[in-house]
């Protein structure tokens, strides 16, 4: 029996890992509801539609990225180069929990949407820009350690060899994948750094 008094947060918390299996796209209305428990009323109370619940699932899965990964990196040290690879240690040991590679919500949520409607290009991209200014902010407390002062594109290579990885761990469905992946992107920050 459904459960009519589950909260918005409720929702997006039990559909979250059938839509980062199947996607958003490939999931019925009614797989919604059986995974949510909650009546079609009460999914319709939160969410006017699975557009509306796809930009939901972004900022959600945005919001548990910070709490569990982004921030506890920045409070890790007081080393701004050690809080950005302890955001790619987080980020690695996160995924190597997990006994089949889902990779990351937020690029299956690329794949699987920024095509059928250009709101969820322009949200995703706002999401991925501020990881990578998160990353880039981070790095340049840092920037009279590095030789490359082109920030910016550092803080890109790393989002864009980490989201790689977790692609290809997600279709190779292979830890040391995901390993040499996650190294490669800690090799990019350690060749930043001033010999």
């Amino acid at each position: 029996m459904a459960n009519l008094k589950r909260t918005r947060e409720d929702i997006l918390q039990a559909v979250i890992g059938t839509v980062h299996r199947q996607g958003l796209v490939a999931t019925s209305l009614n797989e919604l509801f059986a995974a949510s428990g909650a009546s079609s009323g009460s999914f319709y109370n939160y969410f006017s539609s699975k557009h509306d619940l796809g930009h939901a699932l972004i900022d959600y899965e945005w919001e548990l990225l910070n709490a569990s990964v982004l921030e506890p990196a920045l409070r890790s040290s007081e080393d701004p180069i050690e809080q950005v690879l302890n955001m790619v240690n987080q980020l690695e040991a996160k995924n190597l929990e997990q006994p089949h590679c889902g990779g990351c919500l937020l690029g299956n949520l690329v794949v699987d949407l920024v095509e059928q409607d250009p709101s969820f290009r322009e949200h995703l991209t706002l999401i991925f820009d501020r990881w990578e200014q998160t990353i880039a902010q981070t790095l340049r407390q840092a920037e009279d350690r590095l030789a490359d002062r082109d920030i910016e594109g550092l803080a890109e290579q790393i989002l864009n060899t980490v989201e790689g990885t977790l692609l290809m761990g997600r279709l190779h469905d292979d830890p040391n994948r995901i390993k040499r992946g996650f190294a490669a992107a800690r090799d990019l920050i350690h060749q930043a750094i001033k010999s």
